[in-house]
């Protein structure tokens, strides 16, 4: 990511920056072609990799008639009628082999994270069935988002050997793609040491929480909000342990919002940090909560703790959230790149006015709008195809 908050994309030995306005044409004639949206579990079912899936097809430009969605396991989001075609393939790589055999012509777009499509994140499966498919399709169309990739692990590490197994997946993946897709940085340069050939474009991730326009209520100065899963919140609260006692004597917080869903595991770590610093009777742990009360308490509370730094942001619905509803981010360590410059340092919280708090939350949303909403993401996706076909007439 550039400091500037646009688009990177990576090809041989160089590296050039793109801001989102230069890929939102798609032609008419692109957006009827039909595509095959390979993911793992669509909402209800609880998978950030299905969510983001099914909400990038939502707001896709133009025509998705010609779309369906081959996924792990059966499930249909609310609001999605007859007409969206879903079909399941439960890990079994011979279903799913027939099932891209009616995708002869149609484009693909595979989200991928290894664990997504078998437990010990090695879908062996995969790559061969997309390289049979290829070979039958050979004028299709294959962009591969990279949402997880494996780490590099030392020998002696006991996941050693399921780890390489999942590296040589992800290898042969990237091999197959043309054009690949990621949400980091860090993914970026995995990712370039796998393909030296390949553009690699990295797009951020965007808030799964809706703001509604409806709340309107004055915010409260000395509340606070951390948002996401268990050991996020657990982590949160952590790393700002310091700074929320300063605050708590200073009077500068009196209620602190832990939203997300619960776990007996990390819960009790947090409840131990929440007693070391005397916030007990402070904190209202609400849990899971629907997308309409979390907007409501994100247009609400002032300030919002994030643990995002350079190497995460881009990959943090929860601070994503954050930005599209004007709540304002605390944010640690380096800040000099956007959207993290428009968050709040620490040692800011009691002295930063409302008027500077607004100027910050207002450009963040503007960023926001222009660079991670879901019909830019979309729009940006759509345009990739739509470039590969351009270059083949």
């Amino acid at each position: 990511m550039s400091n500037n908050g646009m688009y990177l994309s990576v090809e041989t030995n160089r590296q050039y920056v793109g801001h989102s306005g230069q890929l939102l044409h798609v032609p008419q004639s692109m957006q009827s072609r039909p595509l095959v949206i390979i993911t793992t579990r669509l909402p209800p079912l609880v998978c950030g990799i299905g969510t983001f899936s099914w909400l990038i097809d939502r707001n896709w430009p133009g025509d998705t008639s010609r779309h369906w969605f081959l996924v792990v396991d059966d499930s249909r989001p609310s609001g999605a009628t007859g007409s969206v075609n879903i079909a399941a393939f439960h890990g079994a790589w011979r279903t799913f082999e027939r099932a891209l055999d009616n995708a002869v012509g149609a484009d693909v777009l595979l989200h991928y994270a290894g664990r997504g499509y078998q437990r010990f994140g090695c879908p062996v499966g995969l790559p061969a069935a997309l390289r049979r498919w290829k070979t039958k399709s050979p004028d299709s169309r294959l962009v591969i988002f990279f949402h997880e990739l494996p780490a590099s692990l030392p020998v002696t590490n006991r996941h050693y050997w399921l780890n390489l197994c999942s590296r040589r997946v992800a290898t042969k993946l990237v091999r197959l793609a043309d054009v690949l897709v990621t949400n980091s940085s860090d993914h970026v340069r995995a990712l370039g040491k796998m393909s030296n050939e390949k553009k690699i474009h990295c797009l951020p991730v965007s808030s799964n929480i809706p703001p509604e326009q409806h709340f309107q209520t004055a915010r409260i100065r000395t509340e606070f909000v951390i948002f996401g899963l268990p050991y996020g919140r657990w982590q949160t609260l952590e790393l700002f342990a310091s700074e929320i006692k300063t605050w708590l004597q200073n009077g500068l917080l009196t209620r602190l919002h832990l939203i997300g869903v619960r776990d007996s595991k990390f819960d009790t770590r947090a409840n131990t940090v929440i007693a070391s610093l005397g916030l007990t009777g402070k904190v209202i742990s609400h849990g899971e909560l629907s997308a309409e009360r979390i907007s409501e308490l994100l247009s609400t509370a002032q300030f919002a703790l994030s643990p995002a730094d350079a190497a995460t942001w881009s990959k943090s619905s929860s601070l994503m959230a954050f930005l599209a509803h004007r709540c304002a981010v605390v944010a640690k360590g380096e800040r000099n790149f956007e959207p993290l410059s428009w968050s709040v340092a620490p040692q800011e919280v009691g002295t930063i006015t409302d008027a500077e708090i607004q100027a910050r939350t207002n450009a963040a949303k503007q960023w926001y709008d222009f660079n991670a909403d879901w019909s830019v993401l979309a729009r940006q996706v759509a345009a990739l195809f739509s470039d590969l076909h351009r270059r083949d007439v």
